[in-house]
């Protein structure tokens, strides 16, 4: 889980997925999202006023078609609760 100044959409979705048996889930982890080394998150989120987080998923666990259908399951499970939290924020 990635972000830079604004984890008000990041930190609900890390407590839902850090909840998950199965995983770990870094906190801006392995490496942190700042103005210098990242574009996307600051000018198309954080400029915009946008809602955001940036999710980097180990390549082991989407790298066949089994993997990728249990993470678009789960992802399409989570998204819309952090949302929800989001927004009660």
């Amino acid at each position: 889980m990635l972000y830079n100044r604004d984890a008000r959409l990041a930190l609900p979705l890390f407590e839902l997925l850090n909840a998950e048996d199965d995983l770990v889930v870094g906190d801006n982890e392995p490496y942190r999202v700042t103005d210098l080394t990242d574009y996307t998150v600051p000018v198309h989120g954080e400029q915009r006023g946008l809602p955001y987080v940036e999710i980097e998923i180990r390549q082991d666990q989407i790298g066949e078609p089994v993997g990728q259908a249990a993470w678009a399951e789960r992802l399409a499970r989570v998204l819309p609760a952090a949302y929800s939290e989001f927004l009660r924020r």
